[in-house]
């Protein structure tokens, strides 16, 4: 409130005045005191410098911190500008700035004291528009390049045809061009320019300038951890199911052993070596897949036997990473013990709405037939076997044993054969005839394999439209691929979409949301018999059924095949995957982002099996399977990064991850169902069928139903610290704490720390003589990381269903409790070195590392039985694992014209079992476990040879005089001590063959593998080859079994075998029909190999044709896969033996050999 004085109080109004002069008096005075004395302050301070190689920001600071002078900039503009070197001693301020910003674009002004730097305008009443176009080296217009008046921040872009136009307040100077991956230019103007014609070159260093890492992408030159990255470009073109099967031979320390050909079937891949037990499911040992930062599950379906991975289309991938050793993976804990692989899907980027299609036809073929003789050469090798094993026919109308000459001789007489010559009367004794020799209609050689394999087709299409503006992109993928598979009932159909979209509603928010959607049907094979899902799909048939001495076509084939073409299923995988991140920068290098994901995976089936096919009960059967598995997770970050002065820059993460699993399985089959041709099943009123008689009953249900719920959740807590001196000296933390509901409540917690360092010495003064070195750095790191197993109630214990008693339900304990269950913990070690050589021409990288798992999961023994249970799951054994790897890339070539880029990767590892809970080797035989040896174990009998005469054969004499063979007869091996039959050395000395006698013999796990790319491109043709190879694998061809038998096909060429015959003879084999055992010492081979994996063409239309008629781009390419191979196996492809036991018994899916056409269209 304002109050009146009295009149008093008030003042003349001369008065007044003269106050009022008096105050402005004193204000002026006061002001220029202040500006004399920052002047007289600055003029009197003096600069002392001597600097080389800095930028203007960093020189200015220095004198600002000299002087205490006040200096003004606008960081954004001067960011990036470099000063010449300079040597100043006691020079004023304003002698030291205007030598200092000599040679720039830059001058300053003193305002009241202070120094504002800024852009220096020679002509500011003058402008001039400078016009042009940006362009490649293939003539391609590019759009996005940034245009910038060199010096200053004035710039532009270019439009989407290449195109700009920009107004400078110059008359002449330079513009600086610049794009991702590729070099800057710059061009020099004047107001009498016309239109600027600029062509751009590939910056072979920068195209890989930013790897993606766990939580975020960083630059190439700041990473310190072992990252293997491959692109998009370099895997296009391949039909395949899988982007596992892509990414073979590309990358260092990621082995990849495609064990079966069958379309959809899983691959092995171990990331630095192997490292499991194989106790825990078709997963073990699997890394840990992440999707756009999301983890998903990767696993075989229980259900349907289908890679789940098989649902990520290739097509639209951008890149993978491989996060190999504990300082790049630990960041994801307990997930990460067996590496972590990261992939990242094509993203829409600001323009004009772009399409991309892609169409494909394949024709697959097996690459070789698996060996089997027949016709005349099968029945001579059997008879020899007959005969040398004494087994002769009986006449019953004689009543004289004798060695028959002809079936119809013997059938049509009455006579049988023994139990060695088969009747071939089904009725009698259910065995396939030996057809007669003599009679010319069977002496047909009819290879059934070739009724069992197929030409067979891949048809792969899928389109891409994306785009956006500035705040909104999007991309959405949708594609089709149909694999009829080489074998028959071997078949794979996916349909898939993705939806990518990323808006920014404000400048601070920005929302990212993904949506995968897939659906799989898929034949399974029937190998393991109804209703069984293999870790590696193996073939379709049982070849031990065959026998290819029946003629022709007709009823001999639909016998062979019905068990194929009768039983009818239905098989259906699911998968929908979504996810959303909101990201908010609340303030200036500080964002916070929230993010939920779902993944939901269901797979069904339906078997139905004919009565045909089951002669003894004369039944049908229906079988049915649900199961689902849904992943819901939440994570929250905050993220932090700051530079300070350019020279100090800091990373900070700090995250929180929850995560809940479940998987539900309800499955069932009923018998009996009313009709062969209804192959779904509905039970009857009363469900029970006598299988027995009247008089003795045996009272059965013909339907069954069972069902399983499982869940876990995981919690987990982690951070992130990394900074580094001007990319010279790097140093990162990280940090992980999982928690999960797997354990009891003394192990549910685990801590996972990790450090690395990092030294770019290329960037040291002292290195300056190294003129072709253009980038080195040291790599070290010290982490740890973990596995979690599958089950989710092992450290709890489990029952089932028991027997009834008195009428009432019971259950009992299947598995035991195991409290003291904690987590698989690997501690790692590594060290590497980065090079770029020869102006990025050569590029080198070289880990080694050491990586020690404890705890690792096996089933121990226990005394006796507790309750059934004859083991339990406990944290048994200990492994280590130690390996160097080498990548090099070569750009031998790259001219415009002609270009060449070759990659090559060697890797070496060393597997070793450390320790086992009891201190000694555990188990024989199959799958024992040596310390101090790798895994992969094989074990064999040790054999010396065969027999040569009755002195070498060990007998002892029973009480009534008959010699006895001191070896097992017809025991384990089948080994009888005749004459020409194995010597195998009883190491137990029980005088009983058996697996106990077996010693270790090797691994089957490859000494050294890795692969070789070269890419070549001449004009508008390319040509991309890869070499894949492993080195040092053991594996025994367990296929030449067949000898010894009877009856069945024979899997050898016996044309090329020598068999014992007479002491003193050195052969292949023992004598024609002794008993023969193949795990033998002698046999094991150590085996080489190289395959020519991928060879593609292709051919770009000139984008001045394709732009006529309204596309952008257009391309045709011929690719082929599994073209050829080179090896010392004498089994065929030696990439399809089991990795973990080396044993091939014939059995796997080969590999197809597959011719691709394909068109790509953009527009």
């Amino acid at each position: 409130m304002k109050k009146n004085l009295p009149d008093r109080w008030k003042l003349p109004a001369k008065w007044k005045k003269t106050i009022l002069v008096m105050k402005m008096s004193l204000i002026l005075m006061v002001w220029l005191t202040i500006s004399t004395s920052a002047a007289v302050y600055s003029q009197h301070e003096t600069v002392t410098l001597d600097v080389k190689s800095s930028t203007l920001i960093e020189v200015l600071t220095r004198i600002k911190d000299q002087t205490g002078v006040r200096i003004l900039y606008n960081v954004s503009g001067l960011r990036g500008v470099t000063c010449k070197d300079i040597v100043l001693k006691d020079v004023p301020v304003e002698d030291a700035l205007r030598r200092v910003l000599s040679g720039t674009a830059f001058g300053y002004e003193q305002i009241e004291g202070v120094f504002v730097i800024k852009a220096v305008v020679k002509d500011e009443k003058k402008s001039v528009t400078i016009r042009g176009w940006v362009r490649d080296k293939k003539e391609e217009f590019l759009p996005g390049v940034t245009v910038r008046l060199l010096g200053t921040s004035l710039g532009t872009s270019t439009d989407t045809k290449g195109w700009f136009a920009i107004t400078l307040p110059v008359l002449k100077g330079t513009l600086e061009f610049s794009f991702i991956g590729y070099k800057k230019q710059k061009v020099d103007f004047t107001e009498k320019t016309d239109t600027l014609r600029v062509v751009m070159e590939e910056d072979v260093a920068a195209l890989e300038e930013v790897v993606v890492r766990a939580y975020g992408t960083q630059n190439k030159r700041e990473v310190i951890g072992a990252i293997s990255s491959v692109k998009a470009e370099e895997m296009k073109e391949l039909p395949t199911a899988s982007i596992v099967n892509m990414l073979q031979g590309r990358l260092a320390g990621v082995n990849i052993i495609q064990q079966s050909g069958a379309p959809g079937s899983a691959s092995v891949i171990a990331v630095r070596g192997f490292n499991s037990l194989l106790v825990d499911g078709a997963s073990d040992g699997q890394p840990l897949w992440v999707v756009d930062g999301v983890p998903m599950h990767s696993f075989v379906s229980p259900v349907t036997g289908t890679n789940t991975l098989a649902d990520l289309d290739p097509a639209m991938i951008e890149s993978v990473e491989v996060l190999k050793d504990a300082a790049a993976a630990s960041i994801y804990g307990s997930r990460a013990g067996n590496g972590v692989i990261l992939i990242t899907t094509k993203k829409g980027k600001a323009g004009t709405t772009k399409f991309a299609a892609n169409i494909s036809y394949s024709v697959s073929q097996v690459q070789e037939y698996p060996l089997q003789i027949g016709g005349r050469m099968e029945r001579w090798f059997r008879n020899q076997v007959m005969r040398n094993r004494l087994a002769t026919g009986y006449d019953w109308n004689k009543q004289l044993t004798y060695y028959p000459s002809s079936y119809e001789s013997v059938y049509l007489s009455g006579g049988t054969y023994d139990g060695w010559w088969v009747d071939g009367r089904p009725d009698l004794l259910g065995n396939p005839v030996l057809q007669d020799s003599l009679n010319p209609f069977y002496n047909n050689s009819t290879n059934w394999w070739k009724h069992i394999f197929r030409t067979a087709k891949v048809v792969n299409a899928n389109l891409q439209v994306s785009g956006g503006s500035e705040r909104f992109q999007y991309m959405i993928g949708a594609g089709w691929y149909d694999e009829k598979g080489i074998m028959l009932n071997s078949d794979y159909s996916r349909a898939n979409m993705l939806i990518n979209l990323q808006t920014q509603p404000t400048k601070k928010i920005r929302v990212d949301a993904r949506v995968m959607l897939s659906y799989v049907d898929r034949s399974i094979s029937r190998d393991d018999g109804m209703g069984g899902t293999r870790r590696y799909e193996g073939i379709t048939v049982d070849p031990s059924k065959q026998s290819t001495t029946l003629p022709n076509d007709g009823l001999a084939e639909d016998e062979l095949l019905k068990n194929i073409n009768l039983q009818r299923d239905r098989t259906d995988d699911y998968r929908a995957m979504a996810s959303m991140s909101v990201q908010y920068n609340a303030w200036k290098g500080i964002t916070l982002s929230a993010s939920g994901s779902v993944d939901y995976a269901q797979g069904n089936k339906n078997q139905f099996k004919p009565s045909v096919l089951n002669p003894d009960e004369k039944e049908n059967m229906s079988d049915g399977s649900i199961g689902r598995a849904v992943r819901l997770e939440t994570e929250e970050l905050l993220h932090w990064r700051e530079s300070i002065n350019e020279a100090h820059n800091f990373d900070l993460l700090i995250g929180l991850n929850v995560n809940k699993e479940q998987q539900f399985l309800i499955a069932g089959f009923g018998k009996r169902g009313p009709s062969d041709k209804i192959y779904y099943y509905s039970p009857p009123y009363n469900p029970i069928f006598n299988y027995g008689t009247e008089t003795n009953p045996d009272w059965r249900a013909t339907t069954s139903y069972n069902s399983d719920f499982r869940e876990k959740t995981m919690v987990s807590y982690f951070g992130r610290l990394g900074y580094n001196y001007k990319q010279r000296y790097l140093v990162e933390i990280g940090f992980r704490r999982d928690g999960s509901s797997t354990f009891g409540e003394n192990h549910r917690w685990a801590n996972f720390p990790s450090f690395a360092l990092g030294w770019a010495f290329s960037e040291e003064p002292f290195m300056r003589w190294a003129y072709w070195l253009n980038w080195g750095k040291l790599r070290g790191s010290y982490g740890t990381s973990g596995q979690i197993f599958t089950s989710e109630y092992m450290a709890y214990g489990l029952f089932v269903a028991g027997a009834s008693f008195n009428g009432n339900p019971s259950v009992i304990q299947s598995k035991p409790v195991s409290p003291n269950l904690t987590w698989e913990k690997s501690s790692q070690y590594n060290i590497g070195l980065d090079l770029d050589m020869f102006d990025y021409r050569l590029s080198v990288k070289m880990d080694y590392y050491f990586k020690y798992t404890s705890s690792l999961l096996y089933k121990v023994r226990l005394p006796g039985t507790l309750w059934g249970a004859e083991d339990r799951d406990e944290n048994a054994m200990e492994v280590s694992n130690e390996g160097i790897e080498l990548e090099l890339l070569a750009h031998i070539l790259r001219s415009s014209k002609l270009g060449w880029r070759m990659k090559l990767n060697v890797s070496r590892d060393w597997s070793r079992l450390e320790k086992t809970y009891t201190g000694k080797d555990i188990g024989g035989g199959y799958n024992g476990f040596v310390i101090g040896r790798p895994l992969g174990s094989i074990y064999a009998f040790n054999d010396t040879g065969y027999y040569q005469n009755e002195g070498e054969v060990p007998v002892y004499t029973d009480i009534k005089g008959n010699k006895l063979f001191l070896g097992g007869v017809g025991a384990f091996t089948g080994v009888s001590g005749l004459l020409g039959t194995q010597r195998i050395s009883d190491a137990s000395g029980d005088y009983d063959i058996q697996p106990k006698d077996m010693y270790y013999l090797g691994s089957a796990l490859p000494l050294v593998y890795g692969g070789w790319v070269n890419e070549l491109t001449y004009k508008d043709f390319d040509l991309n080859i890869l070499f894949n190879y492993s080195l040092g694998r053991k594996m025994i061809n367990m296929r030449n079994a067949s000898l010894s038998g009877t009856d069945g096909p024979v899997f050898a060429d016996v044309r090329k075998l020598t068999f014992w015959q007479k002491e003193g003879d050195q052969t292949d084999m023992p004598a024609i029909g002794r008993p023969y055992y193949p795990q033998v010492r002698s046999k094991i081979e150590r085996v080489n190999l190289l395959s020519l994996k991928q060879l593609t063409i292709g051919y770009n239309m000139p984008k001045k044709v394709m732009e006529k008629i309204g596309f952008s781009g257009a391309r045709f390419f011929a690719t082929g896969e599994n073209l050829f191979y080179w090896s010392n196996y004498s089994g065929g492809n030696p990439e399809v033996v089991d990795v973990y036991s080396g044993l091939d018994g014939g059995m796997a899916y080969p590999l197809p050999r597959k011719w691709t056409l394909g068109l790509t269209l953009n527009f």
